[in-house]
């Protein structure tokens, strides 16, 4: 990610730490701070989930598609606790989106030039192993 502006904007060193000196940020960089945002994510998930007695295992897949909100993926015994406490929150959603669009930036740089599927939506899944974040094809059905 290069730009003339990129080594000032200090928007961006606070994201993504210091410019190389031609003014560019390094995909480490940006994957170093996905990697933060989701651990970010997964800890706020995992406490509001206990604070719930919503329990690990399973695991809980979570999946944002296009013109969808943000919802539970797979067959989880509480899965109508879990949709409860996805709905209307806005503080998981946001931060949910903000993994989601670093992973995006990572994807799209790994893979340059290559156009992806609409069905190919971002999930973040919360094992008792730790999150992991992925891409997948899924059809998005509103609930």
């Amino acid at each position: 990610m290069s730009s003339q502006s990129t080594a000032s904007n200090p928007g961006l060193i606070h994201l993504f730490g210091h410019a190389g000196e031609d003014g560019s940020i390094s995909l480490q960089a940006i994957r170093d701070r996905a990697s933060k945002q989701l651990t970010r994510f997964a800890t706020l998930a995992e406490e509001e989930l206990a604070a719930r007695q919503i329990s690990m295992p399973p695991a809980i897949s979570l999946v944002s598609c296009p013109g969808c909100s943000l919802t539970l993926e797979n067959n989880h015994p509480q899965a109508d606790d879990i949709l409860t406490w996805l709905d209307g929150n806005a503080k998981v959603s946001s931060l949910f989106k903000e993994v989601e669009v670093l992973f995006e930036i990572v994807r799209a740089t790994e893979y340059a030039g290559e156009t992806f599927p609409e069905s190919s939506c971002f999930h973040i899944g919360l094992t008792s192993a730790g999150p992991i974040a992925y891409f997948e094809d899924h059809v998005c059905s509103q609930q």
